[in-house]
């Protein structure tokens, strides 16, 4: 099968990167070390194959810090190892499609259809750059000074109409950018703030379009011009009011393609956390095999939206149908990335559910995507770190470590229940309006996050298999403590936000104690009981607030505040470790664990 082939061929090009983890001394290592300017040692040598490898910017931010570098010295460097890795990647990319046209594994119209990718990916990637400095280092910057808190920056930005309409109301993201001029702020579509690098990309879709015509053969083959065509008059529209539609029309297109080559575009906003502006994704996610039972994980998610419901009042059933209409209509790829671009070269998704539009989603449904395998092989390619030795005993990480090296089984069932319930959780208790009316505060993600991961561990606490009880419980601890590293990070601050909750439980049910440095887990079934009964109950109570549509900031206010800086917990103990861990974090979080237990679990 040539589906099976090409993912044969992507999953190489990416084991070999992984395999960089085992060869730090590699030139393509130092010469990235060069690039940012950082001594050769362990420490930076780990940071920058993160960045490679991984994609991940925050290991080169902290060894920036720990030198004593600004922040404009940092974005300096930030942009100077994007242009890096992103030519890096471009470059394989551009291998990896001639070997699959070498072996003839696809149509004409499907190896046109990646070629086309590549192209406008190009171009993307591009864009990206004067995205990133112009919203995220420019107008963000000047926001997160000019204001005290995320509320104040959100009048701003209600008052100044800081933002685009959908039927005529307040859209909860742009696809534009805060342009500041001698009249004040006001919001511009991309094709207006960025003319030149908006115009190229629309003028390679116009490309892949004419490319594409004369090769389409099927429905299918139709479905993918008609998506380019939809995206080009989307990323072309100069008109503020209509920006919108634009993209609900693009996206409802995009809900039409339903091949194993499946195309991402710009469809998150994590990282502009005042006006939502869509970033810049763009790649191919690869269908493959999977061992899920569909029908039977929407029957087991709606029953369990069920059972939350009923203990619920008021009751909304418009928002009821909407929930059970999403869960049937979505599309489950599970699949692995192929080709990224943009937004991505600095850091992939583990799992997307998409679109965020809820009109779009009303009529169309869903599409989730999980990179199961990607993300295991991805886990088990880096080396233990100092950090998480030092803080969690030797039994606990070595229960973790059998499960990922010696039963791969247990491990994707866990992935199934974590992530893939992640990205349905954030499906349940939403309307159409729901976030619109529940962000007065700016944090409606702040616990929207929350609600997705807990909504897939409450799935499982309905529909319990004992011999995943531990495994799913270890997992929870295990990322809730590794998400303080979040902390200062303003894009990922919703996540951090999320482990906060889950901390806070944690310690309530005993799960977890601090006293000074040390860290004590319960780690059996009866703490898991303990903890399972504080979540559901705390989860009926956050889903009695999204029925209500209550500001998303009282529910946070229960849990963490604001201190000016970052958010901390309220409970003292929490935010004492909250504290120890963020500051060895920052002290060791690129330090390998040198103990050689690595090495014993290579095969």
């Amino acid at each position: 099968m040539s589906y099976k082939r090409l993912n044969e061929i992507s999953k190489s090009f990416k084991n070999e990167l992984n395999q960089l983890y085992k060869d730090m001394d590699n030139p393509i290592i130092l010469q990235g070390l060069k690039i940012a300017n950082l001594p050769n040692n362990s420490q930076t040598k780990i940071a920058i194959t993160d960045r490679i490898v991984s994609l991940r910017t925050t290991s080169v931010e902290n060894e920036l810090k720990r030198l004593g570098l600004d922040k404009g010295q940092i974005r300096e460097v930030n942009a100077n190892l994007y242009d890096f890795v992103s030519k890096f990647y471009i470059d394989r990319f551009a291998k990896m499609l001639n070997l699959v046209s070498q072996e003839g594994l696809l149509s004409e119209f499907e190896m046109e259809l990646l070629w086309s990718v590549h192209r406008v990916g190009i171009v993307i990637t591009n864009m990206h750059k004067v995205w990133q400095s112009h919203i995220i280092d420019g107008i963000n910057d000047e926001f997160e000074t000019k204001f005290d808190n995320i509320s104040q920056a959100m009048k701003f930005i209600n008052d100044n109409e800081l933002y685009q309409l959908s039927d005529g109301l307040k859209c909860d993201r742009v696809y534009g950018a805060v342009i500041k001029d001698i009249d004040g702020y006001k919001m511009t579509p991309y094709m207006l703030a960025f003319p030149s690098e908006c115009g190229a990309v629309v003028s390679e879709l116009q490309n892949s379009i004419n490319s594409l015509k004369s090769l389409a053969k099927s429905d299918q083959d139709m479905a993918y011009i008609e998506y380019f065509e939809a995206l080009k008059l989307a990323f072309s529209e100069c008109e503020n009011d209509r920006v919108i539609s634009k993209w609900q029309d693009a996206e409802r297109a995009w809900m039409q393609t339903r091949s194993a080559i499946q195309i991402g575009h710009p469809l998150e906003y994590y990282e502009d956390a005042y006006t939502h502006a869509v970033a810049l994704e763009w790649d191919v996610r690869l269908s493959d095999q999977s061992g899920i039972d569909e029908g039977e994980l929407k029957n087991q998610i709606k029953d369990s939206f069920d059972q939350i419901y009923s203990q619920i009042e008021p009751k909304n059933s418009n928002m009821a149908s909407l929930v059970h209409s999403n869960i049937d209509k979505t599309q489950l790829y599970i699949c692995a990335p192929m080709l990224y671009y943009g937004a991505e070269f600095n850091g992939l998704f583990s799992a997307q559910v998409v679109p965020n539009d809820e009109i779009v989603s009303g009529e169309c449904g869903k599409k989730i995507f999980a990179f199961v395998d990607f993300v295991y092989q991805s886990s088990k390619a880096k080396p233990f770190m100092k950090l998480a030795s030092e803080i969690f005993d030797k039994e606990f990480l070595d229960y973790g470590r059998e499960i990922l090296f010696n039963n791969e089984k247990i491990w994707k069932q866990v992935y199934e229940i974590s992530t893939i319930g992640h990205e349905f959780g954030h499906i349940l208790f939403m309307d159409s309006d729901s976030e619109n009316l529940m962000n007065i505060g700016g944090e409606f993600k702040f616990i929207e996050e929350y609600k997705a991961t807990t909504g897939g561990l409450v799935n499982f606490f309905l529909h319990e298999k004992n011999e995943l009880i531990l495994p799913v419980f270890a997992e929870l601890i295990k990322r809730s403590v590794g998400l303080i590293a979040w902390q200062k990070v303003l894009e990922t601050r919703a996540y951090y936000c999320e482990g906060l909750i889950h901390l806070t439980l944690l310690f309530r049910a005993g799960v977890l104690g601090f006293d000074e440095k040390r860290l004590r887990l319960s780690f059996n079934q009866q703490s898991y009981e303990k903890f399972k009964s504080l979540t559901l109950e705390n989860y009926i109570d956050l889903a009695s607030y999204y029925t209500k549509k209550i500001n998303a900031s009282e529910f946070l206010a229960k849990f963490a505040y604001f201190d000016g800086e970052i958010y901390l917990p309220h409970d003292a103990e929490v935010a004492n470790f909250v504290k120890y861990y963020y500051n060895r974090y920052e002290m060791i979080g690129n330090e390998i664990d040198e103990s050689g237990e690595w090495q014993k679990w290579q095969n």
